[in-house]
């Protein structure tokens, strides 16, 4: 708001005076003259009101003062709290809007002495941190962008010396042949030259013998005919001899030279690519301050577990039995899986309860499911020691790892898996199946996990107990408490602890801390030898299934 906005004491406006306000009473939603303001710190309904100055008023951001203490529908007082809609409620409200809401408590219940309790500080620390982190995002990116373009440099650069060097040893290939070829030329011109000359020599003699023979036959007596035809048939045949030898010698076949080149220009066009350009991310993500996990209605004075009320929408009906359902995941468009150790299977159903198809049989045993990315699951292997990653569209394995254990309970949060290994260890896994954290726990009877902000959630099935660690693997709290065979675990957006007890036929809720418990689903609601359960925290749904195969989709 314009800190030069005058404002109109609300009082003296209704009797059509225009005295200006000095005030603002946050409680009667009214400006204050200074008169005005004299008569409400007397009167003992408001005396204890608090006020601001207008220009304090003038201040405050407009999210603040568009929250009235008044019902805009029916102009009263919110005087109550609705935990299922999250909202504040006049007394009509609830005849209109909120008849069947369950768990309403007084609004002082909810709002008092707020100012006071932990939440102020810990939304204060979740709001610096979250300046904090988005400056270090900020500095990351910046940080990122200086290193990727010396990165780009430097492979800029290595490109260019790799075709240099390249260049450079075709360039002494190209010289060590030239070399090859004038050597090669210089030795057969040498020889070529020295039998050229040798038969110049001879050509010479027997032009001689050709004249002197012309002389013979013109002026030679009979006698010296006879002896110079003799010496000239020797001469005749050595001659013939020496060719003969220059024959048989392959000295009268032609020289020719020829180079032949590797073919390395076909070579070059086969070649895509001159090298291969890769982007990969670093094994760790930037390290950011973590929230503190707290919703508002920890600070409730009473217990809010009771306005949990499940309300069944759906069943589903397996497509051959027996079965044995061990696990279940809500996907993000509703669809759910579920592990069903009979028959080794995963089977995928849309929210409507109607069959979609098997996506995978394995050899081995499959044991627990828990959500990815996009249509990925992820699957522990009871003995085989093994997670999958698996599309579910694909109905194909697309990642797999060996662990050094036995694969029990698997869930995800905040970008990462954690794997029961052995009944007594925690492996932390990115969704690109590297380990990143292994927690040790002391026990060994850790059958299923969940995890909600710093806290890991297991149940022991053989000690018939509900435990919350640190991620450290430090005890938190414990609770065993008329609970027989607790398995499926999962966490709502409230933090409250949903779990599903075999032995005890019933879905049971614990609070937080682990000190209060509600049952919200028992046999009469169909619950019998519960295993599997899973939550969709943002949409307040939830699954479970009977070890027979009963399953049930419910909002909460």
């Amino acid at each position: 708001m314009a800190t030069s906005t005058i404002i109109i004491c609300s009082l003296c406006q209704e009797d059509n005076e225009t005295s200006t306000a000095v005030t603002w009473c946050a409680e009667c939603e009214v400006f204050l003259c200074s008169e005005c303001q004299k008569h409400h710190g007397r009167s003992k309904m408001s005396k204890h009101h608090q006020v601001m100055g207008i220009h304090d008023y003038q201040n405050l951001p407009e999210s603040m003062l568009n929250i009235k203490n008044n019902c805009e529908d029916h102009d009263l007082k919110y005087e109550l709290f609705c935990g299922f809609h999250d909202c504040a409620c006049c007394m009509k409200c609830i005849k209109d809007k909120h008849d069947n809401c369950k768990g309403l408590v007084s609004l002082d219940e909810v709002v008092g002495n707020i100012k006071s309790s932990a939440f102020v500080s810990e939304v204060q620390t979740d709001l610096i941190n979250l300046h904090e982190n988005l400056k270090t995002i900020k500095l990351f990116f910046s940080e990122n962008l200086s290193a990727l373009e010396k990165q780009k440099l430097e492979a800029t650069s290595r490109v260019h010396t790799m075709r240099q060097s390249i260049n450079n040893h075709l360039d002494k290939l190209e010289e060590i042949l030239l070399d090859d070829i004038r050597s090669e030329f210089t030795n057969l011109q040498e020889t070529i030259g020295n039998i050229k000359s040798e038969i110049e020599s001879k050509t010479d003699q027997v032009e001689e013998k050709q004249k002197d023979f012309s002389k013979m036959v013109e002026f030679s007596t009979d006698l010296q005919t006879y002896f110079v035809l003799h010496e000239v048939e020797k001469v005749i045949k050595q001659e013939e001899q020496f060719i003969n030898k220059l024959k048989s010698a392959d000295k009268l076949r032609e020289k020719r030279m020829k180079v032949d080149c590797f073919d390395l220009e076909s070579t070059v066009r086969c070649t895509k690519e001159f090298g291969k350009l890769s982007i990969y991310l670093s094994p760790n993500n930037l390290q950011l301050k973590t929230k503190v996990e707290s919703q508002l209605q920890s600070y409730f004075k009473n217990p809010v577990l009771s306005i949990v009320k499940p309300v069944l929408k759906q069943r589903f009906k397996m497509p051959k039995n027996p079965v044995h359902i061990s696990g279940c995941q809500i996907l993000p468009n509703s669809d759910i899986v579920f592990v069903d150790q009979e028959h080794n299977s995963l089977l995928l159903f849309n929210n409507a309860g109607v069959f979609v198809k098997e996506i995978m049989t394995f050899i081995n045993t499959p044991s627990d499911i828990c959500y990815v990315r996009q249509r990925e699951i992820a699957v522990t292997l009871l003995d085989k020691r093994r997670v999958f990653i698996i599309d579910v569209d694909r109905n194909k394995v697309v990642r797999r790892t060996d662990v050094d254990g036995r694969c029990c309970g698997i869930c995800t949060y905040e970008q990462m898996m954690y794997v029961i290994c052995d009944a007594n260890s925690v492996l932390v896994l990115d969704f690109d199946l590297n380990v990143e954290n292994s927690i040790q726990i002391v026990t060994n009877s850790l059958s299923r996990i969940a995890v909600f902000g710093d806290r890991l959630y297991c149940t022991h099935s053989i000690d018939n107990s509900v435990v919350c660690y640190s991620k450290e693997g430090e005890k938190f709290w414990f609770f065993n408490d008329e609970i027989r065979f607790p398995f499926g675990i999962d966490i709502d957006k409230n933090g409250f602890v949903y779990v599903a007890c075999k032995g005890s036929n019933n879905i049971i809720i614990l609070s937080q801390d682990g000190t209060k418990k509600e049952v919200i689903m028992s046999e009469d609601s169909g619950v019998e030898k519960p295993l599997a359960l899973n939550i969709d925290r943002e949409l307040s749904i939830f699954v479970f299934s009977n070890e027979n195969g009963e399953s049930f989709y419910l909002s909460t």
